[in-house]
């Protein structure tokens, strides 16, 4: 602890002699010292007890900051966009309808995400700056089915912060099998989410933004809902890395404290995140 205690005040010291300039961006953002200090800390295994320890206490913290104690946490390397690529390959099939509640650039890249896999896209749209309303969705949904409905939080092109838990009331009265896949990259763990409360399928974030960890780590975490409309496809996801018929072993191993290997994790980002979820939760 004094040696922790001696290094802190050292590195505090260092930035007072020598300024730098302060991030204020919506990711990556300035990092806590534990975060600092956890990834950069030696070469672990990725089987290495005390590892498994820690990525089982991940995996617990997350459904507590998500708010989804039913949910399925996925944690890859990747960034963002890896997580949109992740949920579609497994979800969606030739010919599913899919809508997106569009409120700026990474609505579009959901739909180009979605298009790769087959899906017939539809676009919600509304004045920039805005959000589609609850009377837009209304129509959008009586005219039209859909498989998968995606929505992003907050999206950075734009700053317009949505209306989630509205969407949700609205789509569970209207579609209530559709599948509701929230990008939560610039808003999870810094606006409200209450995944299960809500009756959110799906919500994706990366670990450079309000988490607080720095890039590298595409999260989700995934409902029963959605899990189940994946065991219940006519054919196999096409991408190898991404299927999570490959990865639901890994996370359950590793919950369990036990070894196991599909591919390397990114262990100092994992530690990391175990030292931003543990600030987090208290």
């Amino acid at each position: 602890h004094a040696h922790t205690f001696r290094r802190f005040f050292a590195l505090a010291a260092a930035e007072d002699i020598m300024p730098r300039p302060l991030l204020m961006i919506p990711g990556p953002i300035e990092f806590e010292t534990p975060v600092l200090e956890a990834v950069s800390r030696r070469g672990t295994s990725h089987v290495d007890p005390s590892f498994r320890e820690t990525f089982s206490e991940v995996i617990t913290m997350l459904r507590e900051v998500f708010l989804a104690p039913d949910g399925q946490p996925f944690v890859m390397a990747g960034s963002g966009t890896l997580a949109f690529d992740q949920n579609l390959s497994n979800l969606v099939e030739k010919g599913d309808r899919v809508l997106v509640i569009n409120t700026g650039y990474f609505g579009d890249s959901m739909g180009e995400a979605a298009e790769v896999y087959g899906a017939q896209v539809t676009h919600l749209r509304a004045p920039v700056g805005g959000a589609p309303t609850e009377d837009d969705l209304r129509q959008a949904l009586a005219s039209a089915s859909y498989k998968v409905i995606t929505v992003t939080q907050v999206d950075t092109s734009t700053a317009v912060l949505t209306p989630v838990e509205m969407y949700a009331r609205v789509i569970r009265e209207m579609s209530p099998n559709s599948i509701l896949l929230v990008d939560a990259v610039c808003a999870l763990a810094g606006e409200e989410m209450r995944m299960t409360d809500w009756d959110v399928d799906i919500v994706l974030t990366g670990s450079q933004k309000a988490l607080g960890v720095p890039a590298g780590l595409a999260i989700s975490v995934v409902r029963p809902r959605a899990l189940e409309a994946f065991r219940a496809r006519s054919q196999a996801p096409s991408s190898y890395y991404l299927n999570w018929a490959k990865w639901l072993p890994i996370m359950a191993k590793y919950e369990a404290k036990e070894p196991c290997y599909f591919a390397t994790p990114a262990v100092s980002h994992v530690i990391a995140l175990h030292a931003a979820l543990a600030i987090i939760t208290s």
